[in-house]
């Protein structure tokens, strides 16, 4: 009676796991700016801050040294917070004071909701998402695996639930290491953390 009750917890924790995490947030590819500070940037930050309104994508941030006209900014996470924590390593790497360093702005996507229990992507990610849902087929196997910085691997007509996860996990960590060799080396220490570097499994079909 106690192994069969056992048994049934952990298939029961199983299914309440796969059903969580087929719970996706991939309605959007539309950048929204959210200016979290008014004041007038100069020279260099102005510059930057420039470059970022027009280049970055969700999930962003940036922040700047006001006094040192130093900004520091990251952006295509798969998390809000991650890339608030680079860009405020990379504003705060380069100043003499880095408690200067404060948020002036981050890109999120349209509607974001910081309290909806979806998991979220970045915008590169909800692109391939939707191409992974796109491939899928209900008589075989897929699955979708990002990491915190930005990477996705996804998988799909596999034969087994086992091979379609260790080819999209496989996927995401070739996906992670390209990332990795073009961050600027400034940012490699924190961007290389194994808790940001690690990709995780967010679906999986059927």
């Amino acid at each position: 009676m106690i192994r069969m009750s056992a048994a049934l917890l952990a298939v029961c924790l199983i299914s309440a796991s796969v059903a969580r995490a087929q719970d996706v947030a991939a309605e959007t590819t539309r950048n929204i700016l959210q200016a979290t500070s008014t004041t007038e940037l100069r020279d260099t930050a102005k510059s930057e801050f420039k470059a970022f309104r027009r280049k970055a994508d969700f999930f962003g941030a940036i922040y700047i040294n006001l006094t040192e006209d130093i900004a520091g900014a990251f952006w295509s996470a798969n998390l809000l917070a991650v890339a608030e924590e680079n860009a405020r390593a990379a504003c705060r790497v380069k100043s003499e004071n880095p408690d200067g360093c404060v948020l002036y702005a981050r890109v999120v996507p349209k509607n974001f909701d910081p309290m909806s229990d979806k998991i979220p992507l970045s915008r590169i990610s909800t692109k391939e998402f939707r191409e992974y849902s796109r491939l899928q087929n209900t008589d075989r196997f897929g699955a979708f695996a990002v990491n915190d910085n930005g990477a996705v691997g996804f998988s799909w007509a596999e034969a087994s639930p086992g091979w379609a996860e260790d080819e999209a996990l496989k996927r995401c960590a070739k996906s992670a290491r390209k990332l990795l060799r073009k961050t600027p080396d400034i940012l490699e220490p924190v961007v290389s953390l194994p808790n940001k570097q690690g990709c995780r499994l967010v679906h999986q079909t059927p």
